[in-house]
Order: structure tokens, then C-alpha cells, then sequence
């Protein structure tokens, strides 16, 4: 029998290499992109901002970081609301049929990007909006929107259902109790769904590719569309810049919510 605190630390252990594992090709990624050289190489034999000055005067670039960052904040206001409705009624109100209902909204993290954006193309083609932003915010949120809905409902099957029934002794009315109690403590939760569906946006490349509108897309679809015509460091310079911005985002949140910490306990 290993002792309980041998199996904690073996655990801790292979979640730091595991981390560590995956995050590997992003610094590389990163450290590469710090090059002055004309080629991309690991590690970079002279180091310097050339390539990133050359990627924010980069106009296609800029406009695509700037659709990007409006796309993923709709879609993040759009998957809170859907994902913590859908988060209350499942968690709140027992029903048959529930657990369908669940894998029936998880779904969308189980079928490949490739099929939804085929799919979105010919449903909003039948509607003469194939190529507009209705099918790229549709389509993003279809996969960030089980994200907030399953970490919205880990915070409320751990909350205390004793605060909300005082607050309603109190007289307040449901709005109120949701408002000023159920809401401030699954806002770990909620923020953390939140998080992940900006993230998953701004990063998502094939649905983006898809439903793109003609002159205008997302920095992840620019990046695929350039780096298919041939290698340059501005490319790499680009992945930097977006894992800079996500890391700063992660970091941000984590130090105001916590949010990491309920990702964890959830995954337990």
C-alpha cells in the first residue's frame, strides 16, 4: 500500500510534467520569435523585436487581432448568458430526461470543428448569411458555450443552498437572491467559463476559416492564410503575441478570481 501522501506527491508530480509537456511548444514557439535572423531556428543565434515591429505594422495582422478581440468578447457575453441559463435550470430544476439534455449541450466538444463549420455553412447558406459574422459568432459559441454551462454548474452544486433560502426569508424576490447571492458565489465559475470561451475564440481557426466573412477574419485564420503561402519569422512573431496576450489574460483573471483553482477541483 503507498502512503496517501506518496500518491499526493506522485500526483503533483505528473501533473508538473504533464503541464510542462504541453507547454514546451509554446515556449519554443516563443522564445524563437524573439530572432532578428531572416529564418526561423531554436534556438535564435541573434535576438531582438525585428520580427514583432514587422508584424504590428502589419495591417492585415492588426485589423484580424482587432475583429479577433471584438468576435471573442461577444461571443463571451453571449456564451455567459446561455451557458449560466442553462447552468440553473439543469442544476436547480430535476427533470426526466436531464442527463440527455446535459450530453445533448456538451456535445459540441465531442464533434470536430470541421463538422460543425460544415454544417454551420449549410444552414446559414439556406439563409444567404454563410459568410457573416451571425455564423462566426454562432459558430464559436457552439463550442465555448459547454464550457461556462459545465463550470457554471460546479460552482452551484457545491454551493450552500442555506444562503439563498435566508435571503428569501428575508423577503428579497428571486431576482435579488440571484443577483446579490447565487451570483457573487458562482462567480468563479461563471468567470472561469468566461475565460475559457474569450480564449477558445480569439484561438479558433477552422470555424473562423469556414464562416469568415471575404476581406475580413480573425488573426487565427490570417495566420493560417499567410503561413500557407511560406515560412516567415513575422509568423512566429504573431504566435508570441498571442500567447503574450492569453498568458497576461490567464494570469489576470486567476489573481482576481481564482478561477484555476475551480478548473482544478472540477477535473478532480
Amino acid at each position: 500500500m503507498i502512503p496517501s501522501s506518496a500518491l499526493h506527491a506522485l500526483r503533483r508530480l505528473f501533473a508538473v510534467l504533464f503541464a510542462a509537456f504541453m507547454l514546451l511548444p509554446l515556449a519554443v514557439v516563443l522564445v524563437a520569435s524573439f530572432t532578428n535572423e531572416s529564418f526561423v531556428r531554436f534556438p535564435p543565434q541573434s535576438f531582438g523585436l525585428r520580427w514583432y515591429w514587422e508584424a504590428l505594422s502589419n495591417k492585415a495582422f492588426v485589423d484580424g487581432f482587432l475583429f479577433s478581440i471584438q468576435v471573442a468578447a461577444a461571443v463571451a457575453i453571449v456564451s455567459g448568458v446561455l451557458g449560466v441559463t442553462a447552468a440553473l435550470v439543469v442544476a436547480r430544476t430535476p427533470f426526466a430526461g436531464r442527463d440527455a439534455i446535459v450530453n445533448l449541450l456538451m456535445m459540441p466538444l465531442a464533434l470536430p470543428h470541421i463538422v460543425l463549420a460544415l454544417a454551420l455553412i449549410q444552414f446559414f447558406g439556406t439563409l444567404a448569411l454563410a459568410t457573416s459574422p451571425y455564423a462566426l459568432v454562432v459558430g464559436h459559441v457552439l463550442i465555448t458555450s459547454p464550457y461556462v454551462m459545465r463550470l457554471t454548474m460546479t460552482s452551484l452544486f457545491g454551493l450552500d443552498r442555506q444562503f439563498e433560502r435566508a435571503s428569501a426569508s428575508l423577503g428579497a424576490s428571486d431576482w435579488t437572491t440571484f443577483r446579490l447571492v447565487t451570483l457573487p458565489l458562482i462567480a468563479p465559475g461563471v468567470v472561469a467559463g468566461v475565460m475559457f470561451a474569450f480564449l477558445l475564440s480569439f484561438d479558433e481557426v477552422t470555424i473562423s476559416l469556414f464562416t469568415a466573412m471575404p476581406g475580413r477574419t480573425t488573426l487565427p485564420a490570417e495566420v493560417f492564410n499567410f503561413a500557407s503561402q511560406g515560412s516567415d519569422p513575422v509568423i512566429t512573431a504573431v504566435s508570441g503575441l498571442m500567447i503574450i496576450v492569453a498568458g497576461l489574460f490567464v494570469v489576470l483573471v486567476e489573481a482576481s478570481f481564482g478561477a484555476l483553482r475551480l478548473i482544478a477541483n472540477e477535473n478532480r
